[in-house]
């Protein structure tokens, strides 16, 4: 019997100080980390663009390593500097939970959040709004938290990602069960289930259902408990993370204490507690500790299990966990209460007081929004106030200035009127003396045109056949009389001379008026022009319908008058002549590789202000590029009267 107690002693002094070491060591290996993360914090915090992105990459691989974080997140230097930062507070915001420092997690997830509102990220904003929410659940700030709950479903939902909706849904789910709001938590985590299966989210379906099993575990139903909590251990192991492989031990544990079988329950709960101390997750090991804790007092070994509970009472104390502290000193209570009554007073009172400093804290937090929404609400009457005071003044200084307004602005409208009557009057002036002076240029125009075919007819008719009869006569004199060898040269002399007479008659009468222009057209008639003289080349584009009569003529004395002009000016080895016919317009264009001149310059000749004269006459358009020693190019644009 001895040796048996012996044992016994040894056994528990070796698990005790096994238990210590394990202790040591996870506080040293949190520290650890710890340490890390906030010194390369303090490098991020110094570092330049590359720099910086390499150490946020460390920040963010250190945090998927220790699963504080359920994305890794990798950047590169296309990345921009705030999506990089926000990330980046994201991270240390979570290793500040993980060591129980929520103001400081508070800080960064807050500043992360206004640079994913400033980048409009919504996904990354419902992300920040369900961290926040469950830092606020553990500070036992519970308007908060719901708040922050509400706005990450509503983002969530508005931007229609089922799975990050889902994910806070099953986080108010446990909430609520906390709360002891067991109906609508259970029925929240049962739809968060549903939804995750329908989507495949594997992480989802695990802590859903292991919280459901919890739940059941909880109120009395170990069947269904162990069948949800063995499925969700399923699924954990398909994943293969050691997060949700500890907590899916440790549910499993909480159930195999509920059917007795110890072994089972303290091996799978040891294993959950290895796991969350190299996890360094402090919630989940005080909570492992806690439940190794039950399992022992389950056993009736009360040393045991007060080391537990001390032990897991110590890191609550370190993170100010007040909510598992509660649930602690209570359980500490009940162990001693027969055995040690007046110990077990001391941790009832313990108990007594961190309920009451949670509900003083709630009360407190309840009372502080209360006072802000009455001084809210003080200073909102005040400004309504001020602004119905400022308002009337606004009205009435509007009304002043609206009726000094209204009587400049009739005086300005008056001053206007008469400004543009006055203009409109001038206007209809020019016009009308435009409109006489194009009557009088086409009048003018219509008279030349008329002229020159009536000298054309006379000089034709009249003189032309004076001429042919005195050259018929004096053929018949040469041929009936007699002449010496130099009255018969004399005479030959004077026939050249008529010959060369009438020649010159025709060449004036064509060019007064063209037979080919009247009988043949425009292009035939500017065709015979141009080909008479040398290196003139004359081109025609378009249809070949004719024009109106008015309109040849003009046409064909404006390429005469620039043709020439080219001839007797430019010194041009080449001349190129062109006339395009359109449906509504004619264009018309002559250049030459002559000597140029300034188009701006005053001219002393009359050419091309008459050709601008017979234009206007058309509201045609007439352009001029000329540049000395380079050339000269004409574009002449006139509207067809269909």
């Amino acid at each position: 019997m001895a040796d048996k107690n012996k044992n016994g002693v040894f056994y528990f002094l070796h698990i005790k100080i096994l238990s210590n070491i394990l202790v040591i060591l996870f506080f040293f290996a949190s520290n650890l980390w710890a340490q890390e993360a906030d010194s390369l914090w303090v490098l991020y915090s110094k570092s330049k663009t590359e720099e910086q992105i390499r150490v946020a990459n460390e920040i963010c691989a250190l945090a998927y390593r220790r699963e504080v974080v359920n994305n890794e997140w990798n950047f590169s230097t296309k990345s921009t500097i705030e999506q990089i930062h926000a990330r980046v507070l994201y991270c240390m915001s979570s290793f500040a939970i993980a060591k129980g420092d929520y103001q400081k997690a508070v800080m960064y997830i807050e500043e992360g959040l206004s640079i994913d509102e400033r980048l409009n990220d919504l996904l990354l904003i419902a992300d920040d709004y369900r961290n926040l929410a469950m830092i606020y659940d553990h500070i036992n700030q519970i308007e908060k938290c719901i708040s922050s709950f509400e706005k990450s479903i509503a983002i969530s939902s508005a931007i229609g990602d089922e799975a990050s909706e889902a994910e806070t849904l099953c986080q108010l789910g446990k909430f609520y069960l906390r709360k002891n709001r067991n109906d609508i938590g259970l029925q929240t985590l049962e739809k968060v289930l549903s939804v995750a299966r329908k989507i495949g989210h594997q992480k989802l379906i695990a802590n859903s259902l292991g919280s459901i099993g919890e739940y059941h575990l909880q109120y009395g139903d170990p069947k269904k408990a162990f069948e949800a909590i063995t499925q969700s251990l399923e699924v954990c192991r398909k994943i293969g993370t050691p997060q949700y492989l500890e907590a899916g031990l440790c549910r499993l544990g909480m159930v195999q204490m509920k059917t007795g079988e110890y072994d089972k329950a303290e091996a799978n709960l040891l294993d959950a507690l290895k796991m969350s101390w190299q996890l360094e997750d402090k919630v989940q090991t005080a909570f492992d500790l806690m439940v190794l804790g039950d399992l022992k007092r389950e056993q009736n070994l009360r040393e045991e299990a007060n080391r537990y509970y001390l032990q897991s009472e110590e890191i609550c104390l370190n993170f100010q966990n007040y909510n598992l502290l509660s649930v602690i000193y209570d359980k500490l209570y009940h162990l001693y209460r027969v055995e040690d009554p007046a110990l077990s007073l001391e941790w009832l009172e313990k108990g007594i007081f961190v309920d009451d400093s949670l509900y003083n804290l709630e009360i407190h937090n309840q009372i502080s929004s209360f006072q802000i929404a009455y001084e809210t609400e003080k200073k909102e009457l005040r400004i309504s106030s001020l602004e119905e005071e400022k308002k009337v003044a606004m009205l009435l200084s509007f009304l002043g200035g609206g009726i000094l307004l209204m009587g400049l602005m009739a005086v300005l409208l008056l001053w206007r009127w008469t400004v543009q009557k006055k203009q409109l009057a001038e206007q209809q002036v020019k016009q009308l003396e435009q409109e006489k002076q194009l009557v009088a240029t086409q009048a003018v125009l219509d008279g030349e045109v008329q002229e020159r075919i009536r000298l054309a007819r006379d000089l034709h008719d009249g003189l032309g056949s004076i001429l042919a009869a005195a050259k018929y006569n004096l053929s018949n004199i040469k041929k009936a009389a007699i002449w010496d060898v130099i009255d018969m040269e004399c005479f030959n002399k004077a026939m050249n001379l008529l010959n060369e007479s009438m020649r010159e008659m025709s060449r004036v009468a064509h060019h007064l008026m063209p037979e080919t222009l009247s009988r043949y057209g425009l292009k035939q008639s500017v065709t015979d022009f141009c080909d008479s003289i040398p290196h003139v080349n004359f081109t025609w584009y378009g249809d070949e319908t004719r024009f109106d009569p008015k309109m040849e003529v003009m046409v064909y004395r404006i390429m005469h008058e620039l043709v020439s002009n080219a001839l007797k000016h430019s010194g041009a080895s080449h001349i190129l002549a062109e006339i395009v016919r359109y449906e509504d317009n004619i264009v018309l264009t002559v250049q030459d590789d002559g000597c140029g001149f300034d188009p701006s310059a005053v001219s002393k000749g009359m050419g091309l202000e008459n050709i601008r004269t017979r234009v206007a006459a058309y509201n045609g358009n007439l352009l001029v590029d000329s540049k000395p020693g380079i050339g000269t190019e004409i574009n002449l644009e006139l509207r067809v009267e269909s």
